[in-house]
């Protein structure tokens, strides 16, 4: 039976299963939920954060690691494992959007003689890279460097996300998933040209930087020309506008790179 939706013009009814209310409302819905659940997790990670309480021990495709995050994130994900097996005994592995270290601490692991360039920046995010650091004991294999990586050098604006890993140099990003701008902040950004000059070069580059991947690589040139690293690439094609996708494409293919699409990351290695 029709029933009268308080939202319209009276007299105007609605069914109650029209897909046009229901959907909306259950985008509403989702929304809520999600920023509920989202904020409840962060604030709980946020004091084990602070307070060094908990640092769990968890399987990785490099090995076991710890870290004070409550559940495994990241470190079952296909690109994860695909870099651990990709990568040497003795090979530099530069982690452009580090997050809180799942990756760089997974790699570091998987041999001694391995390190790890770690770039995040994030200001919050950053503490929490180094205290799971410090919590592996990493010594020098693992290098925290807390700046940007983009096509040209300086300080650009960055966004903290109500969703912490959605924090990124691109507004757009910071606010997929009903997230919003928390705060924002001026961060210093580099060119990977650059940061090669005083550092061994990667035999592979992940990146993972939430809408900007297309300014990294543009800031890395003369390092893919040069080295020919291995990139793998997290593609965020679900919330980002197609060109951008398109641009990352075109930068890898100019330097002379086969992409190969996987399901949720791109590999791409040097065309012989």
């Amino acid at each position: 039976m029709p029933v009268t939706n308080p939202s319209c013009a009276i007299g105007k009814s609605v069914h109650p299963l029209d897909p046009d209310v229901t959907d909306g409302a259950l985008d509403r819905i989702r929304t809520w939920l999600e920023r509920r659940r989202y904020g409840t997790y962060d604030r709980v990670v946020g004091w084990n954060y602070d307070r060094r309480l908990f640092a769990a021990s968890r399987a990785t495709p490099g090995g076991r690691i710890r870290t004070y995050e409550l559940y495994n994130r990241h470190g079952r994900q296909e690109m994860l494992r695909a870099i651990c097996a990709r990568c040497e005994a003795d090979d530099v592995v530069y982690d452009v959007g580090a997050n809180v270290g799942v990756y760089a601490l997974a790699v570091a692991a998987g041999g001694p003689d391995r390190r790890v360039i770690a770039y995040e920046p994030a200001p919050p995010t950053i503490e929490r890279l180094r205290a799971n650091c410090e919590r592996n004991d990493c010594g020098d294999r693992v290098t925290i460097r807390p700046v940007g990586l983009g096509a040209t050098a300086g300080c650009r604006r960055f966004y903290v996300s109500t969703y912490p890993e959605l924090s990124s140099f691109d507004r757009e990003s910071a606010t997929r998933w009903g997230a919003s701008v928390a705060a924002t902040d001026s961060v210093r950004v580099r060119r990977l040209d650059e940061e090669i000059r005083d550092r061994p070069a990667p035999d592979v580059l992940k990146i993972d930087v939430e809408g900007t991947g297309a300014a990294v690589l543009r800031g890395a040139r003369e390092t893919l020309r040069t080295h020919r690293p291995d990139v793998f690439l997290e593609v965020h094609r679900e919330a980002l506008s197609g060109d951008r996708t398109a641009a990352v494409r075109e930068e890898l293919e100019a330097a002379g790179y086969v992409v190969d699409e996987r399901d949720r990351f791109w590999r791409c290695e040097p065309r012989e």
